[in-house]
């Protein structure tokens, strides 16, 4: 059986290889497309299924359309300052986003999730191998309520970033289920991100009525920690493929006052 976009989650085959279509282009409405390949096997954490939603998708293809005045890596950071990730996504999910992340800058890249999850960003990062080439893409577990202990994945691999306490890009899609999330979040992103001028937050949560309260309370969060939102806008997935909210909100922040060390 292969991907029907329509069926109910129920009914659509876990082994299946789905292909997404990424603008990457310098505009919205140019032809070049970056493609990312997933699957999603059957895995839940915390009674959350492994599923592709909308806000991966903008996410993916904001990454590609931001400039290097938008998003740059100063010089150190680098395959070898290995106690910086130059890339980090939290809650990773199926893993789009920092794929996309990872072809666009081609610096290293660790996706993390809930144990149970981490196979499933394993078996995309195999998937997108060819397009991967070029860069170092690692997975593993990262849970909010102990948002200092990054297990890799396998255990086994030795792993240049194992002792990383920071990172220069942090990314998060569709990290919001409960009115627990937005002080985990919130206290994981201001645990991981570096305090420097060019370190980034980006976010893209779609806009659904049931936590328009949590996205609020996850902003004031991240106010009071001392981060700053210096670009936001709004931007519909596709209706056809996702049968989720697809009205999302992607936000782009930095540190008031980097110079103020941890």
């Amino acid at each position: 059986m292969g991907w029907n976009p329509n069926a109910p989650k129920t009914f659509r085959d876990p082994t299946a290889v789905r292909t997404f279509r990424i603008p990457n282009g310098p505009g919205k409405d140019q032809l070049q497309e970056l493609l990312i390949h997933i699957t999603e096997p059957d895995l839940k954490a915390q009674g959350l299924s492994l599923e592709t939603w909308a806000a991966s998708s903008v996410q993916a293809a904001l990454i590609q359309r931001l400039s290097e005045s938008q998003i740059n890596f100063p010089s150190d950071i680098s395959d070898q300052n290995t106690s910086t990730i130059p890339i980090l996504e939290l809650g990773a999910g199926t893993g789009m986003v920092g794929v996309s992340a990872a072809i666009k800058w081609q610096k290293p890249t660790v996706l993390t999730d809930l144990g149970p999850i981490v196979p499933g960003l394993a078996a995309n990062i195999a998937l997108n191998k060819d397009n991967l080439s070029e860069t170092q893409i690692f997975c593993g577990a990262l849970d909010w309520n102990q948002p200092s202990k990054l297990a890799f994945y396998p255990e086994c691999d030795p792993n240049p970033f194992s002792g990383a306490t920071k990172a220069h890009l942090v990314l998060a899609a569709d990290t919001i289920y409960s009115d627990e999330h937005p002080p985990l979040l919130a206290a994981t992103i201001l645990h991981w991100l570096r305090r420097d001028p060019a370190a980034r937050l980006i976010m893209c949560l779609p806009l659904r009525a049931c936590y328009l309260e949590e996205l609020r309370d996850l902003w004031r969060l991240l106010e009071e920690g001392g981060l700053e939102n210096i670009e936001t806008g709004q931007e519909m997935a596709d209706e056809s493929t996702f049968d989720d909210e697809c009205l999302c909100e992607w936000s782009i922040w930095r540190w008031k006052n980097p110079e103020r060390h941890d």
